[in-house]
């Protein structure tokens, strides 16, 4: 099952310094990887209006979910990453700790980049000697692989998909416009939050039933300034258009706002919840 959100460019529009902007994305990164969210997709809110926050965003994501050991073998030195030190760690599976080279074991799980030395292929995993490589690949690539050999003759292969077998990050993808995209780019559960939408508690039993149904589930969200409701309306759609459910994950809520992290990882735990309590009883 692919769990997926869809964001604005304009996430960050009342973040006014590059560190504020890096403290809200290192929230929505925790939120992501808290509930094991595989794809974030930043949608554009108005074309050309915020290519700089969109880089800001991409770079900053990125980052937060690459292991530390490959940070430098994949970002260059740049201002964006100014505060980067204050991002929380993500501790998710794929973010290994330092072990020896007598630690590891045949089968073993492990994020890397493909360095060249002396004509061959190694892999940088983070430990204190690079790993022999087995099979193509490009110098600079980042890829998984799973250990085949220990000792003096350690190596690795590239790991097929249905090796990894336990959450390992999110991706970040770049889209159009939202309900171009929803329309005709998404196939999939599509769940609107809205505070203009249907109390949740109205709508659970149908949305447990769809959600149980479902391989691939999305939440799409509004930027701070703009709900779904108004961004959908300047492409002269409405949510029912081009979603499945349209929510409002906090009924009767206690605030006059709820911020673009905190209806992230509020929709995000009840999604879980239902994930966990119904899905897992099929």
């Amino acid at each position: 099952m692919v769990l997926s959100i869809f964001i604005p460019d304009s996430i960050l529009c009342e973040e006014s310094t590059l560190r504020e902007k890096t403290i809200k994305l290192g929230f929505i990164a925790r939120a992501c990887s808290i509930f094991r969210v595989g794809k974030i997709y930043v949608y554009t809110e108005e074309k050309g209006a915020y290519e700089r926050d969109y880089y800001v965003i991409k770079s900053i994501l990125e980052y937060a979910e690459t292991p530390q050991y490959l940070r430098k073998h994949l970002f260059s030195k740049s201002e964006v990453f100014r505060d980067v030190g204050i991002l929380p760690p993500l501790k998710t599976p794929h973010h290994k700790p330092y072990i020896t080279l007598d630690e590891l074991k045949v089968g073993d799980l492990r994020e890397g980049v493909l360095v060249k030395k002396g004509g061959s292929l190694f892999v940088d995993v983070g430990l204190s000697s690079l790993v022999k490589f087995e099979g193509p690949g490009s110098e600079g690539e980042r890829l998984t692989v799973l250990v085949t050999k220990v000792g003096s003759s350690l190596s690795c292969r590239r790991a097929f998909a249905h090796e990894i077998d336990t959450y390992w990050g999110y991706k970040v993808i770049r889209v159009g416009p939202l309900g171009k995209v929803l329309k005709s780019s998404f196939s999939g559960l599509k769940i609107v939050t809205s505070r203009l939408g249907v109390p949740i508690n109205e709508k659970f039993d149908a949305l447990v039933n769809a959600v149980v149904k479902s391989d691939n589930i999305a939440l799409i969200f509004g930027s701070p300034r703009k709900g779904v409701y108004d961004i959908l309306k300047e492409e002269g759609l409405k949510p029912e258009d081009v979603s499945d459910f349209t929510l409002n994950f906090v009924p009767e809520q206690g605030t006059s706002t709820i911020r673009s992290e905190e209806a992230i990882i509020i929709s995000l735990g009840i999604v879980n919840l239902i994930l966990k309590v119904f899905v897992s009883k099929r």
